[in-house]
């Protein structure tokens, strides 16, 4: 029996013991695909969804930041970014192989514009949303 019972608790701590991704996998085929993720998740509040896209050149901001401060952040984004109606214009190349993408929100009677910037991880190549622009949309965040 001493020897079953070591097993059992071998594999349960092992099983503890497994790494498991944070959310859903990191980041986006293409620039518009993160954009298109990165807006989804705002309108649907989910934060998971949001930060699995939002990142930099280096890595994806769950994975560098305190997790309090990731959701303090996503959290201020979740709400300039609230939208009935998202409309992505052209991508415009920015600097280092950004994508500088217009965005146009709708929320009820109002509509807002503003610039979303996408970048491609170094080491992954997946694209991630680096910046936006939550000036021209804080009057959906009252």
């Amino acid at each position: 029996m001493g020897r079953l019972l070591k097993t059992v608790m071998a594999v349960a701590w092992l099983t503890g013991c497994a790494t498991t991704p944070a959310g859903p996998a990191a980041g986006a085929p293409s620039a518009e695909a993160a954009v298109r993720t990165f807006l989804a998740a705002a309108r649907g509040n989910d934060m998971a969804g949001l930060t699995a896209v939002w990142g930099n050149a280096e890595s994806p901001v769950r994975d560098r930041a305190k997790p309090d401060e990731v959701e303090r952040r996503a959290m201020i984004i979740l709400c300039h970014l609230r939208h009935d109606q998202a409309t992505l214009g052209v991508p415009q190349p920015g600097q280092g192989g950004r994508q500088v993408i217009p965005v146009e929100l709708t929320q009820g009677g109002r509509t807002a514009r503003t610039t979303v910037t996408a970048v491609r991880n170094a080491t992954s190549g997946r694209w991630f949303v680096e910046d936006v622009g939550l000036a021209p949309v804080a009057a959906f965040c009252r």
